[in-house]
């Protein structure tokens, strides 16, 4: 009993092991050429492992690129969560937290594969389901609750909250082109907080 019960912690760890290697070569490669660009045996070249190995772990392609997704929204979730926190009011942790955001989708990586690619991989319905669970689910709830209060204009939050987030996708594609990304974060901030007391009742 006890052998066999090294066996499988044994397997287990190899095969948590063998996630972690495809999931960090994808990743990479993924944030560097893309989902399209990106061949799934030059992932399985980079990982070291096999084309089975893939297939058991994550289906397909699309499987592994979604189980990216989802990593890298788990970590901006928390990074958003972490910058947020303290804030004095829900107003003051909506604002803190599009700012993490934004900050966020700056960064290759992350603008790459969450706001460039995952929309057209997943396509729309698919795409926001996965969001709801991480930081635009965080965005709606806020959103939620300041209606709830009476803190809030608009009257839907299903309209303002794609809205808001739209806003977030277009000035973080904005300040990544810009020659002087210091200066256009800041306008950026400013443009989002200007919006925010427009919704501020």
């Amino acid at each position: 009993m006890a052998e066999e019960q090294n066996r499988r912690t044994r397997h287990d760890l190899n095969s948590e092991e063998t996630k972690k290697a495809v999931i960090a070569a994808a990743r990479r490669l993924f944030a560097k050429r893309g989902y399209a660009d990106t061949p799934l045996n030059e992932i399985v070249t980079a990982a070291g492992v096999t084309t089975g190995a893939v297939y058991h772990h994550f289906g397909d392609k699309k499987g592994l690129f979604r189980a990216i997704v989802e990593t890298l929204e788990a970590e901006t979730l928390q990074r958003v969560a972490q910058q947020a926190s303290g804030a004095g009011d829900a107003w003051a942790m909506l604002e803190r937290g599009l700012d993490a955001t934004l900050e966020a989708c700056l960064e290759p990586e992350i603008h790459r594969i969450l706001f460039t690619d995952a929309p057209n991989v997943f396509g729309q319905a698919e795409w926001r389901e996965i969001e709801k669970k991480y930081s635009y689910g965080t965005l709606v709830q806020i959103l939620t609750q300041l209606q709830a209060v009476g803190s809030l204009k608009v009257e839907s939050v299903d309209i303002v909250a794609p809205i808001l987030l739209g806003a977030m996708i277009e000035a973080a594609s904005a300040v990544a082109v810009a020659k002087n990304k210091k200066a256009a974060l800041n306008e950026a901030r400013t443009t989002i907080h200007t919006m925010l007391s427009a919704l501020r009742k």
